[in-house]
């Protein structure tokens, strides 16, 4: 795991841009093309994806080399795959799209923020 932290801020970075790249797609490109449901799940998908990004990037910056720190930026990960990607693909009717993948991804984020919570107290 050497690299796990320019792994992770690199990958958290790219969905920084596919957010910017993405919302600017959504307004220019598919703006009245897309039902207005679909817009909703695109930006609902988007609003996931910048926030845990965000969030990555924080604790990215801390290099922890704390396994359970480690764990989580892990499961946000996995999970921002399973949710925004099984979202994008459902609106847009892309490969590899498995209905069953977005409520995995939410419990990872939950599972994730709680063992955030946890890491909390256990930095000495």
């Amino acid at each position: 795991m050497k690299y796990f932290w320019q792994i992770s801020n690199s990958t958290a970075a790219f969905y920084g841009a596919a957010v910017v790249g993405l919302s600017a797609v959504l307004m220019h490109l598919w703006q009245g093309s897309l039902s207005t449901e679909a817009v909703a799940r695109v930006i609902s998908a988007l609003a996931m994806l910048a926030f845990h990004a965000l969030a990555l990037l924080a604790i990215g910056a801390q290099r922890s080399s704390a396994k359970l720190t480690q764990l989580v930026a892990l499961l946000w990960h996995l999970g921002l795959w399973c949710f925004v990607w099984t979202i994008l693909a459902g609106v847009f009717v892309l490969p590899f799209h498995y209905s069953q993948l977005a409520p995995i991804g939410g419990q990872l984020f939950i599972a994730a923020w709680l063992l955030f919570a946890v890491t909390a107290w256990r930095r000495s």
